[in-house]
Formats: structure tokens, C-alpha cells, sequence
């Protein structure tokens, strides 16, 4: 097999996903080399070098330099919300193909300047959103559309936790999620949109008509964390809607990052003949993401993604089944001794590593550029909302939406300028 040689930009937490995903894959015999990495934190560039045994020479920085080689075969950019944009546009204005981390950007023009930006450069893109690819995510999305749940007209997309607001209550991760100049929002664009994508992309994309939404930031603070976090101009930790698409979809939207209570519930799909629960969603990459003999970096578990299926027969009695969806269980294992290409389906960088090979095309690999960049809509159209006060149509989110990504970014060895595409709407 090729060997493919990957650049990484960003060495914080969750470059350390990706490079534990490389090194289970290489385990399969998918010949993957890491030979360079930037990061603008000196001694974190040169930490994350000393464990990846990567060489001085090989560790940047500046990325731009970085780019300059020419033994690269694609770009990694785990750097945070609001630079995505920014820097997975130069990486495909170097020549590059570009993997990018969630979410896409931070608003939905700035997701259309990065979707654009694969013609203008001619380049492949991928986004990171690990609960579209396995097995629950694809029995469901066949469900639909072998029309199991009939006339489908309502769905909740749904994600809680009890108070984790990353980097302000869970110190492990970085500051910059509660920084609104680059994390700028809160749980919609960071956990949402493994839930709105998977909610999307199993219905087949729906047109979306109008949405209302409300987001706050009242739950509790603390004036010594916000000092020592660096965080007084708080983001958002709760995120809620009513979503309309075309064919007469409704949707209720619930995010939060903290909120006082146990339970909220789970994402479903309801249909005139059955519904679907979903039930532990793939926010943390699947198998390939925990080390051997560790855990997932970051913390969290690892979920069993599982499927309820609710519904009504010809006679008109009631049933329900429980589907496990973990791909490391009986049907997972199954799927692939039956069909051994669905591995291609089933985790993120594998997927992308395929597709850069050729062994996927534009045709077979699932388009997370373009399910990435709708739910930014969706998730602006909440934002947009909850700022007016009053519902807004689809056309308005596309008029009223601005690029925000960083086009200048304050660095120990200076000012980076970005320079990349306004949206025109």
C-alpha cells in the first residue's frame, strides 16, 4: 500500500485523537507517515515532537513554512473553531488536501467560503464528524429510506452534560472554547453538530425553510474561574430551536454544555409507521480513537452507538426492537466479514485516507464538507434567531450571515495575515 505522508497543524488535544487513529491504522497495514507538525506554542510543538518521534527540523512554528515542503501528501488542521477557515483555506491555496477538525467554521458564510474553496483550488476537503460514520448512523439512514418509518415528520436532535463546559469547567481541554474570539459559540458548534449532522445526513439532507432559536449563558459561574481561565465575556452553554424543512419536517434542537438536571432525553426520528432512538451517538471517534490499553484522549468513553426502533405493524399491534450499532460488536463484525469495504465507513481518517488513494470517490465517500456546511446553516439559523428575537427564513440566514474567521492571528513570532474569500452572500 502507498505510503501517505501527513502534516499536522495544532498540537493540542485533539491532534492527539488523530495520531492515535494513525498509529491503530498503521496496525492494519495502512501505511501512514507523520512528517511534520506546526504549532505557534514552542514548548508544545517541541513535547508533542519528543512523543511522536518527530525530528527538530520537521516541527514549525509557523505552518506557512511548513508548507513550503514538498514530500507532504495531505494536511491535518486540528487547530480551534474560528481559525478553520482561515487555515484550512491556505493549506488548500499551498497545493494541499485538507482534513479539517469540527466544526467547519463558525458561522455558515465562513463554512461556504471553506466549502468554495476545494474548486477554487482544486483540492480535496474533509470535516471531522465521527458520528456519521458507522453502523447506527447507517442503518438508520437505510431505514428511511426504504420508507421502515413511513412519512417522517418529526426529529430531536439532542446533547447534554450534567457541567462540562470545555476549558472552563474541564481544565483538561483548551481555553480557547470559552474565548468568543475563537471559539465564538458555544455547545451548537462544538458537540451540536455531531447530533444536527447525524439528524441531517440520516434524512437525506432536507431543505431547510425557517427556523427559531434561543441560546443563554445563565448557568452557574464563579469570578475565580473566570480569572483563572481568562474568560469574562462568557459563550453561550445552551442552545435550543424549532426547525422547518421542505416536505413538512419539524425539528426540535436541545445543546447544552451545562444545565441542571440528569436526564434530557435522546435524538429520534418519527415517522406515521415507526420511530428511531438513538442512543450513545459517536461524539469521540469510535475504536480507533482509544489507545491501546488506554483511554480516549480528553476523556469521555467509549460509546456503543445503539438504535431503538418503535413502530406498528399491518395489524396494528405495537412493537419495538433494540439494534446494537457498535462496530466492534456481533454486527458490526458481521458488516464487515460480509461487506470488508465498509470499513472505509466507518471511521473518519480512514475514510479520507481511502478517498485520497483513490479507493473512494466523490461519489462514494460520504460528503462531510457539504453535511458540515449545512448544519453550520442550521446552527447560524438558531444564533440569528435567538439575536432578533423572532424566527428567521433560509434566505435570511444566507443574507444576514458574515465571515468572523480571524484574518489575522497574533503569534510569538508575529502577525499571521489570512487571506481568503468574503462571502458574498
Amino acid at each position: 500500500m502507498k505510503e501517505l505522508r501527513i502534516a499536522i497543524i495544532g498540537c493540542g488535544m485533539i491532534s492527539h485523537r488523530h495520531m492515535t487513529v494513525i498509529n491503530n491504522l498503521n496496525k492494519r497495514g495502512q501505511n501512514l507517515k507523520v512528517v511534520a507538525a506546526a504549532e505557534i506554542d514552542k514548548e508544545k510543538l517541541e513535547e508533542w515532537g519528543k512523543q511522536y518521534g518527530l525530528a527538530e527540523e520537521n516541527l514549525y512554528q509557523d505552518f506557512r513554512e511548513m508548507l513550503k515542503r514538498d514530500d507532504i501528501d495531505e494536511v491535518e488542521v486540528c487547530v480551534h473553531n474560528n481559525l478553520h477557515t482561515s487555515v484550512a483555506t491556505a493549506v488548500m491555496a499551498a497545493g494541499f488536501p485538507c482534513y479539517s477538525e469540527k466544526p467547519m467554521a463558525a458561522s455558515y458564510a465562513d463554512a461556504k467560503i471553506l466549502y468554495d474553496a476545494q474548486k477554487k483550488y482544486g483540492q480535496k476537503l474533509a470535516v471531522q464528524i465521527s458520528s456519521i460514520y458507522n453502523p447506527q448512523t447507517r442503518i438508520a439512514k437505510e431505514m428511511v429510506e426504504k420508507g421502515k418509518l413511513g412519512k417522517v415528520y418529526h426529529v430531536r436532535s439532542v446533547g447534554h452534560r450534567r457541567q462540562g463546559r470545555p476549558g472552563y469547567d474541564m481544565p483538561f481541554f483548551s481555553h480557547d472554547f470559552v474565548n468568543p474570539k475563537i471559539g465564538v459559540h458555544g455547545p451548537l458548534f462544538d458537540l451540536g453538530i455531531y447530533h444536527l449532522a447525524q439528524m441531517l445526513y440520516v434524512l437525506g439532507m432536507p431543505e431547510l425553510e425557517s427556523v427559531y432559536g434561543m441560546q443563554s449563558c445563565d448557568y452557574w459561574r464563579n469570578e475565580k474561574i473566570d480569572d483563572a481561565v481568562g474568560c469574562h465575556t462568557p459563550i453561550e452553554d445552551l442552545g435550543v430551536g424549532l426547525a422547518r424543512f421542505k416536505g413538512g419536517i419539524s425539528m426540535d434542537i436541545y445543546e447544552d454544555w451545562a444545565i441542571h438536571m440528569d436526564e434530557i432525553g435522546s435524538s429520534f426520528i418519527a415517522g406515521s409507521l415507526g420511530g428511531l432512538k438513538f442512543t450513545d451517538v459517536d461524539t469521540t471517534g469510535g475504536p480507533l480513537a482509544v489507545p491501546e490499553g488506554g483511554s480516549i484522549v480528553g476523556g469521555g468513553f467509549l460509546q456503543k452507538p445503539r438504535l431503538e426502533w418503535f413502530g406498528v405493524d399491518e395489524e396494528g399491534r405495537l412493537f419495538d426492537n433494540k439494534l446494537d450499532c457498535a462496530i466492534d460488536d456481533i454486527t458490526g463484525m458481521q458488516e464487515l466479514a460480509l461487506n470488508p469495504e465498509m470499513q472505509m465507513y466507518n471511521d473518519n481518517q480512514l475514510q479520507w485516507y481511502s478517498y485520497l488513494r483513490g479507493d473512494l470517490t466523490d461519489e462514494t465517500r460520504i460528503d462531510s464538507p457539504y453535511i458540515a456546511m449545512q448544519t453550520a446553516f442550521l446552527s447560524e439559523g438558531v444564533v440569528l434567531s435567538s439575536e432578533l428575537g423572532r424566527s428567521v427564513t433560509a434566505d435570511e440566514i444566507k443574507a444576514m450571515s458574515k465571515s468572523i474567521s480571524l484574518r489575522e492571528q497574533e503569534t510569538p513570532f508575529g502577525t499571521i495575515k489570512y487571506d481568503f474569500d468574503e462571502y458574498k452572500g
